[in-house]
């Protein structure tokens, strides 16, 4: 934590910095005369960065490459003399102050998926499952869809999200990273049952969004929904969660892996399952 701390410290110090010369180049003499819209370039900067996951797994000389281009397009395109001073010095020191943002930006979103990273490990730890980053399982996701395509066998797919029954008394009492960890460590727990009720043939994977995605093997929609009933209906009881899911079936209403889980997604959003509707038909509520 103390890599995230320190982090978010200079990212504050920083925007703090371009917001105080913003200001002052409002007087009628300004220290440094800034072009407008370096400070739109320098504040953008900082939440593309952080929340553009794509852009703190690579090294960071490509982002400061890459923000470094951007201002020299806007300086090609821009009319500096309307807005600020043209003067080379200062241009100097507006790129190294992107390129500095670009930095400090990088060092707190690693700061950030290191600290998830941690707290998904220590939850992983407190309630271990066979669940496998949807990503990492694309091999195995094609040989069993090859497979299901050349002997024309069922393939259903299975999407498992869980929400608070009570979210305004969870809203007062998961605050920030108190929140964070604990939904972690639930989601974890549902990990765990769904892994446990499951068979052994069947996929258990997890998506970016934290839902459970299960891949069935000769398992037809019927089926399927069936075994999500009673999934649920375990998670229900384990956790006292609210349990949404969706359920696809292959080659009936997809035929590729995507598509399958989109139309899961998609009827998990209009699902909301009873414990009672679960036990006496084990189907899709719609």
């Amino acid at each position: 934590m103390t890599n995230l701390k320190r982090s978010l410290f200079w990212i504050t110090f920083y925007l703090l910095i371009v917001l105080v010369l913003a200001q002052l180049d409002r007087a009628d003499r300004p220290i440094i005369n800034f072009v407008a819209y370096f400070y739109l370039t320098a504040i953008f900067i900082v939440p593309v960065m952080i929340f553009v996951p794509s852009l703190h797994k690579i090294s960071v000389a490509l982002p400061m490459i890459f923000w470094g281009a951007v201002y020299f397009a806007l300086l090609r395109i821009i009319d500096r003399s309307n807005t600020g001073s043209t003067n080379a010095e200062v241009v100097v020191i507006e790129l190294i102050l992107l390129e500095v943002g670009v930095w400090l930006s990088y060092q707190l979103a690693v700061a950030i998926e290191g600290s998830e990273s941690l707290m998904d490990i220590l939850a992983q730890g407190t309630f271990p499952h066979r669940a496998i980053e949807l990503e990492a399982a694309s091999e195995q996701i094609k040989t069993e869809f090859g497979r299901s395509r050349r002997y024309h066998r069922p393939l259903s797919l299975l999407v498992i999200h869980a929400v608070p029954k009570d979210e305004e008394v969870v809203r007062e009492m998961l605050k920030s990273l108190q929140r964070d960890v604990l939904a972690r460590l639930s989601n974890a727990r549902i990990g765990q049952a769904v892994g446990e009720t499951i068979r052994q043939t069947d996929l258990l994977l997890r998506d970016h969004t934290g839902r459970f995605v299960v891949l069935c093997p000769e398992t037809n929609l019927e089926s399927a929904a069936f075994l999500a009933g009673r999934v649920c209906s375990i998670v229900e009881e384990r956790t006292g969660l609210r349990v949404n899911y969706g359920v696809s079936s292959f080659p009936d209403e997809a035929l590729t892996f995507e598509d399958l889980l989109h139309t899961a997604r998609d009827r998990s959003r209009h699902t909301v399952v009873s414990r009672d509707l679960i036990e006496t038909e084990g189907q899709i509520v719609k």
